[in-house]
Parts: C-alpha cells; structure tokens; sequence
C-alpha cells in the first residue's frame, strides 16, 4: 500500500479535466477507493464531475489548491499526465504550497517528486510524505515464465494503442467476476490502477531486462488465491514507443485469455498525431496471439471498445461493427456492460 486508502483527496488537474490527459484524475474518481473532497481546475469552476466527465461524483470542483483546503484533504493527487511524465515547472509552486499546509503529495509521474531537493526539504518541514507511485521496488528478478504453472486463469488487456481503456476493461470485468461470486483479483501495471488498488508496479518504469518478472511477480503474488487474475494492460504492440512494455506484460503474465482494447474513434496510432495507421481489429488478433504462442498460447477473447464522446446509436452501431469484423463478443463495458467480456473469458476457461 503505497498510502492510507482513507486518505481524503483533493485531485490536482489544473487546465485539463476531462480533456485527454486528465485520465489519472478521471479513474480514481470512477474507480478509487479514497474519498476524493475537490478536483482542482480553474477552468472549470461552477460545473460538476458528472457534467464533465459522465461520473457520478459530489466533490465540488475548485479554483485553486487554496480553495480545495476548506473541503479537508489529507493529500493533493495529481490527476494529469502526459506520455512523457513530465512535471511542469508551473505545478511546482502548487505543490509547494500544498506541503507546507499540511497535505501529503501523490504523484504517478516519471518525474519523481523524492528527487527534488526542494520538494524533500519542504515535506521533511512540514512531516509530510512523498509518494512517487511509479517508483519500482528494487531487485525485480528477470522473467522465467512461472505464471504459466498458477493455478488462477489469467486474462491480459491488451490494446490497438496507448489510453484506449485497458485498465478500465480490466476493472470492470474484475467486477463482474465478484458480482458472479468468483474470488479475482485486479492487478495494477501502471500508475493510475496502483492509485485505485493501493498495489501494483508500473512496468513502463522497469529496466526493459526486468518488466516481464515484474509482470510474472504481480501474477504469483494473487494467483494461488484467486479464481481469475486481470492484468491491466500497457501500450500496444503497434505503437513504436510503448510495444516493449506491452510485450513485457504479455510475456511475463503468461494469459490464456486476451481481451482486444480500442478507442472505436481513433484511426492512427497516438491519438491520431502518429504517422501510423490502427489496422482491423480482426488483423491486430493474429499479432498479439502469434507472440504468445512460445511461451503460452492465448487467444482474444472479446473486444473491448471505448465510445466516450459517440451518441448511444454510434456506440451501438461501432459494438455490433467490432463483432462482424472479428466474430467475437463486443461491447462497450461502461456503457453497456462487461457481462458478455467475462462470460467470454469463462467459455475460453472451459475449453
């Protein structure tokens, strides 16, 4: 546990909520188990959560981390990020302040809030914590293919590219596995699923010799005492940047089940600023089953498609396409449910 799950939270996403980098703020707030008091955003001040971002959320949304301290937080959790993971130096005065005024810091940002004297110096002042969610633990061993052997059925979200809603699918179908009675277990890989769980390590973090026995340890460590095993997903293995860590992940967790992840209006790699464009779903199959096959063979399952911003009718519309195109199950899993997803992963458990 990285932080008291507890801990009131005011999350930090000046100028961006609900835009495309606020998805860290976005899934604490729909999955996390801290209670979040304010989202601060000066842009959007005098509008709700729900209004913004469809989830359904009381915290009022503030000018200023000033403003979030009349609500009582215990911690600023800074809800945006980048590709890069860079920390801007504007952030910088506001996190200050919030140290000095009694909140712990949570970052998941590649920039480590421990490594700047100035912010180590003010926490130690005001006896307040760092935590640099991404931080790896020390001494990951190198992956040797041991998840294979657990007893758990292991499923791996895997994606047409970066921020298509792996982590999301991953953590709806963890609920439906627990409405259904199984015992499951989600397991975090990047910093916003170790925010909502508590645990987890962010694989695009590890030295590349060490990603897949990060991935194979975070397997063991749930699979002797559940039914099901959700491995969130990284990357995709048609982005040029992040395709190691997501092979990493496939390696390492050893699937038998996959889940195909996609933003049913995203045409390039990149959110579309990519010169690359995202194949047929039903080509990206053949891809991610083939580099399986040595080590594990699984098969994708299902099609997970994310239609945020689609009317009802499109949604429905881009489902039932995904399904023609491959001929397996499809849906949206917050719009309509993850239901079909699990009972997927169930048929595939029985073959």
């Amino acid at each position: 546990m990285y932080y008291s799950q507890s801990a009131r939270l005011a999350i930090y996403a000046e100028g961006e909520f609900g835009k495309g980098h606020s998805k860290t703020a976005e899934g604490v707030l729909r999955y996390g188990q801290n209670p979040v008091v304010a989202v601060i955003d000066s842009t959007e001040t005098g509008k709700s959560v729900e209004q913004i971002t469809g989830i359904t959320c009381q915290a009022p949304i503030v000018a200023s981390v000033a403003d979030a301290l009349k609500f009582q937080p215990d911690a600023l959790l800074l809800g945006t990020a980048w590709a890069e993971g860079h920390l801007p130096a504007e952030w910088k005065p506001d996190i200050l302040f919030a140290l000095r005024n009694g909140l712990d810091v949570i970052s998941g940002l590649h920039d480590f809030l421990a490594d700047d004297p100035d912010f180590v110096k003010c926490a130690a002042e005001s006896k307040r914590q760092l935590f640099d969610v991404r931080r790896p633990p020390d001494q990951l061993p190198v992956g040797c293919g041991k998840a294979k052997d657990v007893p758990a059925f292991i499923c791996l979200t895997v994606g047409s590219d970066g921020s298509v809603g792996k982590m999301t699918t991953s953590l709806e179908i963890d609920k439906v596995a627990k409405r259904r009675g199984f015992k499951s277990r989600f397991v975090a890989t990047g910093q916003t699923g170790i925010m909502i769980d508590g645990q987890g390590i962010a694989i695009d973090r590890v030295i590349g010799d060490f990603m897949a026995g990060a991935a194979e340890r975070l397997v063991l460590e749930v699979a002797y005492d559940n039914d099901f095993v959700f491995v969130e997903g990284q990357g995709s293995l048609i982005h040029p940047g992040w395709s190691g860590v997501t092979l990493g992940l496939l390696h390492g967790a050893c699937p038998q089940a996959m889940i195909l992840c996609h933003t049913a209006t995203r045409t390039r790699v990149g959110k579309d600023k990519l010169p690359f464009a995202i194949p047929k779903l039903s080509l990206l199959i053949p891809i991610y089953e083939s580099m399986t096959d040595f080590i594990r063979p699984a098969k994708v399952v299902a099609i997970s498609l994310n239609t945020h911003g689609m009317s009802e009718q499109a949604a429905q519309n881009a489902v039932e396409e995904a399904a023609r195109d491959t001929g397996l199950p499809a849906t949206d899993p917050v719009r309509f449910g993850a239901d079909c997803l699990f009972d997927a992963i169930l048929a595939m458990r029985g073959r």
